[in-house]
């Protein structure tokens, strides 16, 4: 049952349209490799409804809320005002 949550919880995480516009980002360069894997990933699971885009802004966003407190003492460590 276990198991059946945490797919919830992805699809639910990752899979919805950002709340921004990709004309307010930046390009970045990631490995062909990530880029073919992650194109496949949000065809098939997101069923092309869901934007390369708005995956990897909701990746990161998750990343960030997870790590805050780690990055935020890392970063201190260089620099004495926040980052969060």
């Amino acid at each position: 049952m276990k198991k059946k949550k945490a797919k919830q919880d992805y699809e639910g995480l990752f899979f919805k349209k950002a709340s921004i516009t990709t004309r307010s980002g930046k390009a970045v360069y990631i490995r062909k490799e990530f880029h073919d894997r992650i194109i496949r990933i949000v065809q098939n699971i997101g069923y092309n409804e869901v934007s390369l885009f708005s995956y990897i802004d909701n990746v990161l966003e998750h990343h960030f809320n997870t790590y805050q407190d780690d990055i935020t003492e890392l970063y201190r460590k260089r620099r004495p005002e926040d980052i969060f």
